[in-house]
Order: structure tokens, then C-alpha cells, then sequence
């Protein structure tokens, strides 16, 4: 291990705590304000993530990360292959729901793999609304 990758995975491990406390306020402040005014900007959906996870740590963090944020919510996981299947409660789309589980699995595999986040797979076999081809 470089003292270059060393470096960053331990910045990753730091960012971690950030990431899931501005999540969390994000999604408190997006479900109040739902709450509390009029109108109708709840979209649900129900996703299926393929995970770039390789352990049980990796997979159960992303798991419960995913449910302690508002608005989400893990309803089942898979090990081989690594698949969570969230529902979302603020889908735009498919391809956005996948986006933010990426983006918090990004920061996961920073914080718990010296080596470095692999790229992010390419969701192929779904259309623009999630439906397999």
C-alpha cells in the first residue's frame, strides 16, 4: 500500500460519518417538509441495486445506511450476487434511485477498502423507468 492510497482510505473512513449525517438531515428536511405543506411529490418505487459489495460488512453497512436515511428503506438483500432492493419514496426515475445508492456505495468502499472503489456498473439490461428489457 502507497502512503498516496493509505491516505485516501483513511480520508475515505472519515468522510463516511459526514456523508450519512448530511443524508440524514437531507432526507429529514425533504420527509418534514412533505409532511408539513400540501401537494403530491411522493413518487415510490421499488429498485433493484446490483452492488459493487464483496463481504458481509461491506453489504449489511450499505443495507442499513440505506434504511436510516428518510425516505428509503432496504426491504431485502442478496449476497451472490451482491443486490439490495430499495424502496424509495422520492424515485424519479430508476436510474435516479440507483445514482444515490451509488453515490452512498462510493463512499462505503471508500471507507472500507485500502485499495480503492472499483467503477460503477452499467445498469444494461433496464430502460429509462427500470423496466429489464
Amino acid at each position: 500500500m502507497t502512503p498516496r492510497t493509505f491516505l485516501a482510505w483513511i480520508l475515505g473512513m472519515l468522510w463516511l460519518p459526514c456523508y450519512v449525517l448530511y443524508d440524514l438531515l437531507h432526507g429529514s428536511v425533504r420527509v418534514s417538509r412533505d409532511i408539513l405543506l400540501p401537494g403530491d411529490t411522493i413518487v415510490p418505487a421499488f429498485v433493484e441495486v446490483p452492488l459493487r459489495c464483496r463481504n458481509d460488512l461491506e453489504i449489511s453497512l450499505m443495507a442499513n445506511l440505506i434504511s436510516l436515511s428518510p425516505g428509503s428503506l432496504t426491504v431485502a438483500a442478496r449476497h451472490d450476487p451482491a443486490t439490495l432492493w430499495v424502496h424509495a419514496m422520492y424515485a424519479k426515475d430508476h436510474r435516479s434511485v440507483l445514482h444515490q445508492v451509488h453515490t452512498l456505495e462510493d463512499t462505503v468502499l471508500r471507507a472500507t477498502r485500502p485499495e480503492g472503489v472499483p467503477p460503477r456498473p452499467e445498469d444494461l439490461e433496464r430502460d429509462e423507468k427500470g423496466e429489464r428489457r
